[in-house]
């Protein structure tokens, strides 16, 4: 249903197969967690790309900021999502958050937690945060079952 799409003006055909792997993905993961990683190094490319996601996924998704105070990033997904399961989540941000490394040791303590969520969850970074996950997390990191990567468009 995606591929036959035609890609907006505005996005390169790269960002555009990048937007149909992701749209794929959360379809397939409906109804059980998963964990996707979008990595794009641009807020402003970020924006654009989940104002495509919007238009071109029939998956219906809910977007959560993580805010410079944000201490754990499980019980800001429990603490939005507790009285309902959306059919998906993008969070992003994270290179705002004021004790990154914190919340991300915190979040590999407490990974078997993620598993009580019913929808998959997209974690939008960029490189640094990327490395990051991969040096401090490797564990939650590792139950990424995809990682797609968005590139700069100037």
């Amino acid at each position: 249903m995606i591929a036959s799409l035609e890609a907006p003006q505005r996005v390169s055909p790269q960002n555009f197969n990048s937007l149909k792997q992701l749209v794929r993905s959360i379809t397939f993961a409906q109804d059980q967690f998963c964990l996707i990683l979008a990595c794009c190094n641009r807020i402003e490319l970020r924006s654009q790309m989940i104002d495509q996601l919007h238009q071109l996924s029939p998956v219906q998704f809910e977007e959560l900021c993580l805010k410079s105070s944000t201490e754990t990033l499980y019980g800001t997904l429990a603490e939005h999502f507790n009285s309902y399961s959306p059919d998906a989540v993008m969070v992003y941000g994270f290179e705002s958050v004021g004790h990154l490394r914190e919340l991300l040791i915190a979040t590999n303590y407490v990974r078997e937690e993620f598993c009580k969520f019913q929808f998959p969850v997209v974690l939008w970074v960029n490189d640094d945060v990327m490395k990051q996950f991969v040096r401090l997390i490797p564990d939650f990191f590792s139950w990424a079952s995809t990682g797609i990567e968005f590139a700069d468009e100037f």
